[in-house]
């Protein structure tokens, strides 16, 4: 069990730790070259390869969407009472608390663990939580809804053209498979070594504040993971990769949009970085308990 468990988080980390690291020693790294090739390239290809691989049933993803769905609907009413008890604020926290890294961290752990019918599964609950992410997460940091920027996001066009050639049987030349498939394998890499860098660049502020939200995403995100899978009676890799991904620490990008939006963003940065060493700590048994199903 530990070597199948250190064969799943162990790549992960030694990956993302070497962006960390490389940043600290001020070797040259261009994020935002990197970025935007993950964003505008690797993850269209990746979400091409990745359900157009017949790896895992249309229904098994339509569950897994739902899934996302439903711990996001239940992350965003639990976070809401509590900070309106608690008089913290919600535009700062409430994104942190709703959005997991299903990403950069999630995929890779995903993949890892379940394999390509894993990943395909993992893409699609990626795909609602980036959807929520560039409408009610950009929404609550902005104080505005704009359908415009959801638009912008090259995932969104990449899910309608596999739906595209999924639904409509149509067999995409050899050549075109074969480039998407070879790009799709930077955007894994690149999206731990990211994490590393934004890591690295992270500032903590108000511990006692951040240190209870951190804590909170990673037991928010486990016990609705688990809910979810009883409503929906979930079981084997469909569960395990629920789990995972409800469970993973705070998003980075929403570090981005609090920075964007001024909304302390400092606070934020302290949420992901105390969140993400939680979550690194707690890892291997989540890990161990996800493969057993």
């Amino acid at each position: 069990m530990i070597s199948e468990v250190l064969t799943v988080i162990a790549p992960v980390f030694i990956i993302a730790g070497l962006g960390y690291f490389w940043v600290k020693r001020e070797l040259p790294f261009d994020n935002a070259t990197i970025s935007s090739l993950v964003m505008y390239v690797g993850s269209p290809c990746l979400i091409y390869s990745a359900l157009t691989s017949n790896a895992a049933e249309t229904t098994a993803l339509g569950t897994m969407g739902a899934s996302a769905f439903l711990v996001i609907l239940m992350s965003l009413i639990f976070s809401w009472v509590f900070l309106k008890i608690i008089g913290w604020k919600l535009t700062t926290y409430l994104p942190a608390l709703i959005h997991p890294n299903c990403g950069n961290m999630g995929l890779p752990l995903v993949l890892l663990a379940f394999g390509q019918e894993g990943l395909a599964l993992g893409m699609a609950y990626f795909f609602v939580n980036s959807i929520s992410q560039y409408t009610l997460g950009m929404a609550i940091s902005s104080g505005q809804f704009d359908i415009r920027q959801l638009m912008k996001q090259p995932i969104i066009w990449a899910v309608i053209f596999v739906l595209t050639v999924i639904l409509g049987d149509f067999q995409m030349p050899k050549w075109f498979n074969s480039t998407t498939s070879i790009l799709a394998g930077l955007t894994i890499p690149a999206m731990l070594i990211m994490l590393g860098t934004s890591l690295a660049n992270l500032n903590i502020a108000s511990f006692k504040e951040t240190i209870t939200i951190s804590f909170l995403r990673i037991l928010l995100g486990l016990g609705l993971g688990l809910l979810v899978i009883e409503m929906l009676s979930l079981s084997g890799i469909m569960a395990g990769i629920v789990l995972l991904q409800s469970a993973m620490p705070s998003a980075v990008f929403n570090y981005v949009f609090a920075d964007r939006f001024n909304r302390e963003s400092d606070k934020v940065a302290a949420v992901i970085l105390q969140s993400t060493l939680i979550s690194a700590l707690s890892l291997p048994l989540l890990v161990a308990w996800v493969i057993s199903f």
